[in-house]
């Protein structure tokens, strides 16, 4: 292991941070916010830190190893200087309170320790929607775009932007990080201005913008979008959470071949459409049914909460917890699919589920038909073998994530739904979970803080879909 490089790159990482902190100070100032000295302050810690980090002269090339260094130390210090903020404003009164709101940001999990949101510093508010944003499109990806020594980093890349089908939208990794940018702040630039013309502040567009394309969910208000009472708004936030949960590449080659070719050809796009439209018509089907709602009407609520849980936003146009049981068992099944690869969703992913699908298939047609050779395809394209069993294994491991981290949350003494719902929703990066504790009217700060530490390495493990963190827990990962 190449420790020096490593440290000297994450050492840029935070100075990188540093710089970002001005944009919420700049916030704070201009509402005369109490915050702004904790900004002041966080800015200072993190400038010091990063820059005696970067100081370590580098010696090396990058490879893999230092890739998953990098990309694992990075989000961990990321996380626990952004936390800063949360502790030396008071909004939060521990370090642990505050470093789960910072995980929860980054990896776009939208998840809350704060009971009054709405009374909340608007520097600290709006630094919560930006860790949203730069956690969607990947800080590290950021930093490639910005740092032209990290060029040679393609295993940042590549740890950052975890994917079974890697697709780099063209062929110099420094412009597929600029491009992949520019096409998530233009998606951002976009709704802010609707969301203005839609009746919102420039405050909380920007805001809620940043955490749609992000697909985080972080809210100004306390009860999420439910708060706006604005069909039009909910119908902005459907379409953009859809787009988010897009594979990015998409974009840019419906913009190169000016088609929507691109679009309607993917076949794990035609099954992220399809699941939406199943998962809504059932849930409209029961709300109606049982709530004796007009179609309209449930078919609003549905469509909105399918669409934000499938793409692991986590906003919330009602309360769901309080729907019948059969529509939260289908919002709870839906934490474990995802939007497609490439997006800033997370959880398992479509594309993942649809291979594993087909290889399922396959291997049930050689029960009785050993001799056929039934190759395993996506889009056309024979995936190999070692793509599959990639895939299964990352199953594997996410379920028996899933697994231990609800016992874990169970063993501090919460009740069977929210252990089972809160490990869900925060190894998925949704947010909210269900149950009067988790759900979308509560928040994790009655959590016992084991929990808290438990469900934030959760969050983590999975945006960075699990292997750049617990590479860094294997001895022989750090020898020579």
């Amino acid at each position: 292991m190449r420790l020096r490089l490593v440290l000297n790159r994450v050492g840029k990482i935070l100075i990188l941070l540093a710089m970002v902190m001005f944009i919420p100070l700049g916030v704070a100032l201009f509402y005369r916010g109490s915050d702004a000295s904790a900004f002041v302050y966080s800015i200072g810690v993190t400038l010091l830190a990063g820059g005696l980090l970067a100081l370590i002269k580098p010696e090396g090339d990058f490879r893999r190893r230092e890739g998953l260094a990098v990309v694992g130390l990075g989000w961990l210090l990321v996380t626990a200087f952004g936390a800063l903020p949360y502790l030396w404003s008071g909004t939060t009164l521990t370090y642990t309170d505050a470093f789960f709101e910072t995980m929860s940001g980054f990896t776009t999990t939208g998840a809350t320790v704060l009971a009054n949101v709405e009374g909340t510093a608007r520097g600290i508010l709006f630094w919560r929607s930006l860790t949203n944003w730069l956690g969607g499109m990947g800080i590290i990806v950021l930093s490639l775009a910005l740092f032209p020594a990290l060029r040679q980093g393609v295993f940042l890349y590549e740890a950052e932007v975890p994917s079974p089908f890697p697709d780099k939208v063209v062929p110099r990794l420094r412009t597929t990080s600029v491009v992949l940018w520019l096409i998530y702040s233009g998606f951002t630039l976009l709704e802010t201005i609707i969301l203005r013309l839609a009746g919102m502040s420039w405050y909380e567009g920007v805001t809620h913008a940043m955490a749609t394309l992000a697909t985080g969910g972080y809210s100004t208000r306390n009860i999420s979008v439910e708060a706006f009472h604005s069909w039009p708004i909910e119908l902005i936030f459907i379409v953009f959470m859809f787009l988010a949960g897009l594979n990015f590449s998409l974009y840019y080659r419906i913009l190169k071949k000016r088609t929507l070719k691109p679009f309607w050809q993917s076949t794990e796009v035609r099954v992220f459409c399809g699941v939406i439209l199943v998962a809504s018509l059932l849930i409209t089907i029961v709300l109606a049914g049982q709530y004796s709602l007009p179609w309209v009407e449930a078919g609003r609520r549905a469509l909105f909460q399918v669409v934000s849980v499938i793409t692991t936003t986590g906003f919330s146009s009602d309360n769901f917890d309080q729907w019948p049981d059969m529509a939260r068992v289908v919002l709870l099944v839906l934490m474990f699919f995802g939007g497609c690869t490439g997006s800033t969703t997370g959880a398992i992913k479509i594309g993942r589920l649809v291979a594993l699908f087909r290889y399922f298939r396959r291997q049930v047609t050689r029960a009785y038909n050993p001799r056929q050779v039934i190759p395993t395809k996506l889009d056309g394209v024979a995936l190999p073998a070692t793509a599959i069993h990639s895939m299964a294994a990352f199953f594997f491991i996410y379920l028996t994530l899933f697994a231990f981290g609800t016992l874990w949350v169970a063993a501090t003494g919460v009740d069977l739904i929210t252990a089972v719902s809160a490990a869900a929703s925060c190894l998925g990066n949704i947010g909210p979970g269900l149950g009067a504790v988790v759900g979308p009217l509560g928040n994790y700060g009655s959590l016992h803080p084991l929990a808290k530490w438990g469900l934030s390495l959760l969050m983590l493990a999975g945006r960075l879909e699990i292997l750049p963190l617990f590479v860094l827990i294997c001895p022989r990962f750090w020898h020579k």
